[in-house]
Parts: C-alpha cells; sequence; structure tokens
C-alpha cells in the first residue's frame, strides 16, 4: 500500500511544483522537501513493503477464507498461527507481543490502524523504552520540564477543535515514525506545515504522552536538564567536576550537545560530542545557583568521600566537586589514636592535586556550615556525603592521569 500511496502522490507535488516556479513561496519549498522525502522512501520500502504485503498484510488486515477441513488438518501448526489476525489475538498475548516490540517497530505498528494505534501509544508500552534507554539520563526535573512543554504548546494551539480526518501530513509523519528521514526534517523545519501546526497538541494526561516524549528525545526535540562530569572535557579547569547543563541527543552520532548555563557576563557555552558515560541525573533538587543545604557534616569520617558544591565567583552557578575527607595536621593518622572525627572542623581534600598546591586542602565548620571562601579561591557551598560505591567508582573513572598543580 506504501509504494502505491507514494506513486499516486508524486505527480501531485510535481504538478503543484511547476505551477508555483515562477513565485517561489514557503509551499513550494516545503512540498519540494516533502517530494525528495517521499522518492527517497519509496526506492527504500518499495521491495520489502510489496513482499510483506503478499506475505502476511492481507492476513493480518482480513480473515482469510476458511478451508475444508481436510485441508485445514493437512496445514502445518506454523502456517495455521501465520493466518492468525493479530486483532484475533487474546487481549493479554496481544500486549505481550507490543511489549516485545522496539521503539520503531512499535511506533510502525501504530501505523497499522486506529485499533492498534491506540494500544501502541499507550503510556505503559513507552514507560519501559524510556526507562531503558533514558532512564540512567533523565531525572524528576526532565520531566517536569516536559510536561511544562506540553503545557506550552497546548496554549499556542488554543482550545480543541472538531476532530476531522487524518491528512495526508499526518499520514506522512506516521509512516516514518522513527527514521532519520524524519528526525532530520523536523529538526530542520523550525515552522512545521500548517496541516500539522493546527493540529491541537495532546493534553499532559492524554494516553501516548510517553510515547511523544520518547521521540522528542530521540529526534534532538527536546533539550532536558541533567549533569556532566569533567565540563568541556579536556579543560583542566574542570576535571573531577560535574555541572549543570541542557542536553540535546544526536541520533547520528549517539552523543549529546550540551548547553552550560551564562557565568558571569559570559554566555551560554555549548559543548558537542558529549558521551552518555559523562551524564548523570542531579542526586539533589538544589538548583545551580542555590546553596545545598548539608545534612551529614556530623557523620563525615576520614576516608570517606563527598562531593561539595564550588563556583570561581558569586555570579557563577555551583558545580560539584569530588573529594574525601582527609586528617587534620595534628593527627597521624592512626586508626585507634584518630580523633579527627570529634573536632569542629572537617578537613577536606582533593587529592588529584600535588601536595602543597592551593587547591589540595580546605576545611569547613562541622557545626555551622556555611558558603566560604574569597574571589581568589572561590566560593565552597553544600556537601553531600557520597553512598553507594557505585556513585564512587563513577568520579574515580574521571581521575587524571597526571596529578594537576
Amino acid at each position: 500500500m506504501l509504494p502505491l500511496l507514494l506513486i499516486s502522490t508524486l505527480p501531485a507535488f510535481t504538478l503543484l511544483l511547476v505551477a508555483h516556479a515562477t513565485k517561489p513561496c514557503k509551499l513550494v519549498r516545503e512540498l519540494g522537501l516533502l517530494a525528495l522525502l517521499l522518492a527517497r522512501e519509496l526506492l527504500r520500502h518499495s521491495t520489502a513493503a510489496g513482499r510483506k504485503e503478499r506475505e502476511c498484510g492481507v492476513r493480518m488486515m482480513s480473515p482469510s477464507k476458511p478451508k475444508p477441513a481436510a485441508a485445514t488438518a493437512l496445514v502445518a501448526p506454523e502456517e495455521r498461527a501465520a493466518g492468525l489476525p493479530l486483532l484475533d489475538l487474546p487481549e493479554l498475548a496481544l500486549d505481550r507481543v507490543l511489549e516485545e516490540l522496539s521503539p520503531a517497530s512499535l511506533a510502525a505498528m501504530a501505523c497499522v490502524c486506529a485499533a492498534l494505534r491506540d494500544r501502541c501509544s499507550a503510556d505503559a508500552l513507552w514507560e519501559h523504552h524510556l526507562r531503558q534507554k533514558w532512564g540512567r539520563v533523565l531525572g524528576a526535573a526532565a520531566r517536569k520540564e516536559w510536561e511544562a512543554e506540553l503545557g506550552a504548546r497546548a496554549s499556542r494551539a488554543g482550545p480543541p477543535r472538531p476532530s476531522r480526518h487524518r491528512s495526508w501530513v499526518d499520514s506522512l509523519a506516521c509512516a516514518w515514525p522513527f527514521s532519520w528521514i524524519g528526525c532530520r526534517w523536523l529538526k530542520a523545519d523550525a515552522n512545521p506545515p500548517a496541516a500539522v501546526a493546527a493540529e491541537p497538541a495532546p493534553a499532559a494526561s492524554q494516553t501516548g504522552t510517553v510515547a511523544a516524549w520518547y521521540r522528542a528525545l530521540e529526534c534532538g526535540e527536546f533539550w532536558f536538564p541533567a549533569q556532566v562530569y569533567n565540563r568541556e572535557d579536556g579543560h583542566v579547569g574542570f576535571v573531577l567536576s560535574c555541572y549543570d547543563a541542557h542536553l540535546r541527543y544526536d541520533k547520528r552520532t549517539d552523543t549529546f550537545t550540551a548547553r552550560y548555563p551564562p557565568h558571569g557576563r559570559k554566555p551560554a557555552k555549548e559543548e558537542d560530542g558529549v558521551q552518555w558515560s559523562r551524564i548523570r541525573t542531579p542526586p539533589v533538587g538544589t538548583p545551580a545557583h542555590d546553596l545545598h543545604a548539608s545534612d551529614c557534616l556530623e557523620e563525615l569520617r576520614p576516608g570517606e568521600h563527598f562531593e561539595i558544591q564550588w563556583r570561581k565567583n558569586k555570579d557563577f552557578p555551583y558545580g560539584w566537586w569530588y573529594g574525601v575527607v582527609g586528617h587534620h595536621e595534628a593527627c597521624n593518622g592512626n586508626e585507634h589514636l584518630c580523633r579527627c572525627h570529634e573536632d569542629d572542623m572537617i578537613a577536606l581534600e582533593f587529592q588529584h592535586y600535588a601536595p602543597g598546591s592551593r587547591w589540595r586542602q580546605t576545611t569547613v565548620s562541622r557545626k555551622d556550615h556555611r558558603e566560604k571562601g574569597d574571589e581568589t579561591d572561590g566560593f565552597y557551598g553544600g556537601i553531600r556525603k557520597l553512598q553507594s560505591k557505585e556513585e564512587i567508582s563513577t568520579w574515580r573513572r574521571f581521575w587524571p592521569v597526571d596529578v594537576l598543580s
């Protein structure tokens, strides 16, 4: 069906392009782009679509003619199962089949018919895929921003309008649910065709919003908040740090573009090629310019791992920096004689700096800790204790090859 549909629409595009050739306009450019996309998809799908339609498409969508009992008995069990219409499966069996589909296959299945579109858009199905691929880098803040984005889209679209038949543009969007062409088209065209723009955006409570979120992430349409280890990778000034950023996925390279907030009077800075391994969800909900309320100071002991807020000056946002609780100078480090945990001051060590470096060690008050520092050495903020071996090992993976001075 898809090749026939594409072939039948290409002459119409050609006529429209010829009719407007003397007066180039936005519509002509859009139709030209769509014609190219149609031609490419025709070449890509013509062979496979025809074979699949002959072999299984008709059996899925229309019941086959009944065969004599004797003939049915001679048919292999595998062939009889292949002729079973998909929608005739029991509810639980159909749900189990859909759960096993990949995101691309699930999106393609949603284009078969209205019944499958509703089933394949269910949030429960897409939550699984969202957790599997994106769960490690998406936090509560990202979900909150996505819900706000949905609300903004609904406001821009205005009040709901009467339902209408699916347009050819809707069908086109459905035909390429996750292809790289579809993602490129949507990213390159900031102003989509009028037929798409006029369609009301789904409310946050409607089904399918998780599928829309997955697609927005996959196509790089949504910048989500997270934190990036070793900001500006290779910059020695950010070794063993983690900074807030908004990230956008690039499907072609399987990496991210990170957009860091402005620093003082400097504009926002972007970094391309950020790997998955350098991204984490914010461990606390404290905004980048706010002091984190430390709740672990009384229990910190020498040898325990922590991360602490630090910023260059009052205009900069905080980043989180990795360190280890150390001993005071008067302590010889003997675990049986050490009383550093009873001292009102805590020695914080950043052991990737060489001994004698002004960045090697600082002290903070255990009982009355607030932001401390100056414009020369920067300002130290809130502290959080690292509780899990996984957090510690993640930080240690970014340990520099050479000791810093």
